[in-house]
């Protein structure tokens, strides 16, 4: 993959690559192998790494995907320990990557170019949203090695495909094809493997060329409201719309939709 340094940033380790294929849209490409495990090391850099992009105003929507055969297949299985210190520090950096990921100023989209199961496929449910490839395959298979998806796992399907699905797919661990994916809710787009790529960085950006703060009280306000009810996120639907309705960009939306010409967002 191409170096590019579109917004004048680009990062590689061993684990992944860091990129700007096209402006204002950052793509994190998951590289560690085996299949794209995350040990702890790759964690605490991915959070890093998503800290950074935070800070560049230019960065308005993140990819997230894997190379060859797999998005991620999680942890390592040959990494696992008994001892209760490396369960609680397994546990922390999973959990604090996802939430990571949900919290993030810019929407996070997950592109499931391969194998997502276990710790990946969570990390994937953590993303706003999933685009996968029609030869992508899913599963939380941790019950037939004596464990079970946790790091949010267990918290965030249910909340995607509901009880019923996620406790089914949960409790067997069987794999789900892209169109079951998609049937179910575990995935929101599905697109030919060959044009994978292509597919999701024209959705990003699509995302990325409006106006930041839109897409951003619009992340807050849906996690707000999923998380501590309707009620809370009604209140920051208020407080929000007040901050961002006659700033610039409202205002740019409001001129160039009477004036019948495209408008022209995120220019201070």
């Amino acid at each position: 993959m191409t170096n590019q340094k579109r917004n004048g940033f680009s990062e590689e380790t061993s684990a992944f690559q860091v990129t700007s294929p096209v402006d204002n849209v950052a793509l994190i490409t998951i590289q560690s192998e085996p299949l794209g495990v995350l040990r702890h090391a790759v964690k605490r850099a991915l959070m890093s790494a998503i800290r950074k992009l935070e800070d560049d105003p230019k960065i308005r929507c993140l990819l997230l995907t894997g190379v060859g055969k797999a998005f991620s297949v999680g942890s390592d299985i040959h990494d696992f320990s008994p001892e209760p210190g490396w369960l609680l520090e397994n546990d922390y950096w999973e959990s604090s990557l996802n939430q990571m990921i949900e919290d993030a100023r810019f929407p996070v989209i997950a592109v499931c170019n391969g194998f997502t199961f276990g710790g990946g496929a969570v990390l994937s449910l953590a993303c706003d949203f999933r685009i996968a490839a029609d030869t992508a395959k899913f599963g939380f298979p941790e019950v037939k090695v004596g464990a079970f998806a946790s790091g949010s796992g267990t918290q965030r399907l249910p909340r995607l495909v509901g009880r019923g699905r996620a406790l089914d797919l949960l409790l067997t661990g069987r794999t789900v094809d892209a169109e079951e994916a998609l049937r179910i809710g575990l995935v929101e787009y599905v697109f030919p493997s060959a044009t994978l790529m292509e597919e999701a960085l024209g959705i990003a950006q699509t995302i990325a060329s409006y106006a930041s703060s839109s897409i951003e009280s619009t992340k807050i306000c849906v996690n707000a409201g999923l998380r501590e009810g309707m009620e809370k996120g009604l209140v920051l639907e208020s407080d929000l719309r007040v901050k961002t309705g006659g700033n610039a960009d409202s205002l740019e939306g409001r001129n160039a939709f009477l004036d019948k010409r495209p408008p022209k967002f995120n220019q201070d």
